[in-house]
C-alpha cells in the first residue's frame, strides 16, 4: 500500500480562512438559599416525591440501529433535509445515521450550519451523528462536533477534520482501487467492506475485504463498517449494522461501538455473517455481475451510446438488488 496508483484532486475546497474560534464563556453564578418554611424532606408526598426525577438520570439504555455514509441537501449532489432524512429512517425501525456530507464547496459557515441542523432534528427518539466526506482522498470523518477547517489546501482539510473527528474509516475503496496511501492508512480506524452504492446490497466486496485484512496485519484495530452512501430516497435500503450492547442514543457510545467492533451487520433481518458458504459464493457472483454489467454501460456510453434510462433503471435495480 505505497498509494502511488493514488492520485487525488488538485481542486481545492475552501475559498475563505476559517473564522477565529470565539471564547468561551462562563455561567453566572447563582444564589443558593434554603426557606424555613420547607416542610422537612420525609413530608413531602409520595406522590411529589414520584414526580421528582434524579437530577443526574441517566438516559435510557436500549438496543440501537442506524446506518453510516449518508448525505443531505448540505452536499452538492443530494437533496433531502435532515427532517425529510429523520422519517426516512425511522420508517426503517433506525436509530441514528452517521452523516458524511460532502466538503466539496462547503465553507466555514456551511460545516457549522451542519452541525447544528443535526442537532436540531435529533431528539431521544433519532440521532444524526455529524462527518464530513472527502472524495479527493476517498475517506469520510464521523463524530465532528465543532470544526474549525484550515481551508488551505486539502491536505489541511484532511488534518482539521481528523483533529476533529473520532473515526476516519477508508469509504467505497472501489474507487481508490483498494490502494491508499500509507500517510492515511495509519490514521484509519475502519474501513467500508460494503458500500450499497458501489458495491450492491448482497454482501460484502471481496477485495474491500482483502483491503481489511492487509491493513490490520499492521494495525489489528482497524474495524469492517458497512456505509449506505445514501443520497437520494430511491437509494433507502434495508442493509444497516446493529449494535450488540444496550447503551444511550448518545454518539460518544454509538462511535465507540463501532470503533471497538461490537457491530452486527443485517440486510433486513439476515445478519450477514451467518449466510452460508454456498450462498456467499451466490452474493459475490452477483457482485460481479453487477461489476461486469456497469463496465459495459461505461464502454457503451464511452463511444457515444447511452442505454434508454426506462431499460437502464430496472436493470440496475435488479444487478445491485434494489
Amino acid at each position: 500500500m505505497n498509494g502511488t496508483s493514488f492520485k487525488p484532486s488538485n481542486r481545492y475546497y475552501g475559498l475563505i480562512r476559517p473564522a477565529s474560534i470565539s471564547p468561551g464563556y462562563t455561567a453566572s453564578s447563582f444564589s443558593v438559599f434554603l426557606s424555613a418554611t420547607r416542610p422537612p424532606r420525609n413530608l413531602l408526598s409520595s406522590a411529589a416525591m414520584k414526580d421528582r426525577a434524579p437530577a443526574s438520570a441517566a438516559p435510557p439504555s436500549r438496543k440501537l440501529a442506524g446506518i453510516s455514509h449518508a448525505h443531505s441537501e448540505n452536499s452538492f449532489d443530494a437533496s433531502c433535509t435532515y427532517p425529510e432524512l429523520r422519517r426516512l429512517f425511522m420508517s426503517k425501525g433506525l436509530n441514528f445515521a452517521c452523516m458524511t456530507e460532502h466538503i466539496e464547496y462547503l465553507e466555514q459557515s456551511d460545516l457549522d450550519r451542519i452541525v447544528r441542523q443535526c442537532r436540531e432534528a435529533s431528539d431521544d427518539q433519532f440521532l444524526f451523528i455529524p462527518g464530513i466526506e472527502m472524495d479527493c482522498w476517498v475517506v469520510y470523518f464521523l463524530g465532528i462536533k465543532d470544526p474549525r477547517v484550515d481551508f488551505t489546501d486539502n491536505r489541511t482539510i484532511y488534518e482539521s477534520l481528523k483533529a476533529q473527528s473520532q473515526l476516519c474509516v477508508l469509504s467505497h475503496p472501489i474507487k481508490a482501487k483498494f490502494s491508499y496511501p500509507d500517510w492515511i492508512v495509519a490514521d484509519c480506524h475502519a474501513v467500508e467492506i460494503m458500500n450499497n452504492k458501489h458495491d450492491g446490497k448482497f454482501y460484502f466486496r471481496p477485495q474491500s475485504e482483502a483491503l481489511l485484512r492487509r491493513i490490520r496485519q499492521a494495525k489489528p484495530e482497524v474495524v469492517p463498517i458497512v456505509g449506505m452512501d445514501f443520497h437520494a430516497p430511491a437509494q433507502l435500503c434495508d442493509v444497516h449494522m446493529r449494535l450488540m450492547r444496550e447503551g444511550p442514543l448518545d454518539a460518544d457510545f454509538i462511535l465507540g461501538e463501532i470503533r471497538a467492533a461490537r457491530t452486527e451487520f443485517f440486510a433486513g433481518r439476515q445478519r450477514l455473517t451467518d449466510v452460508g458458504v454456498a450462498g456467499r459464493m451466490l452474493r459475490r457472483m452477483r457482485i460481479h455481475l453487477m461489476d461486469f454489467a456497469h463496465f459495459i454501460n461505461l464502454t457503451l456510453r464511452k463511444s457515444g451510446f447511452r442505454i434508454p434510462g426506462s431499460i437502464r433503471r430496472p436493470l440496475s435495480r435488479l444487478l445491485e438488488g434494489g
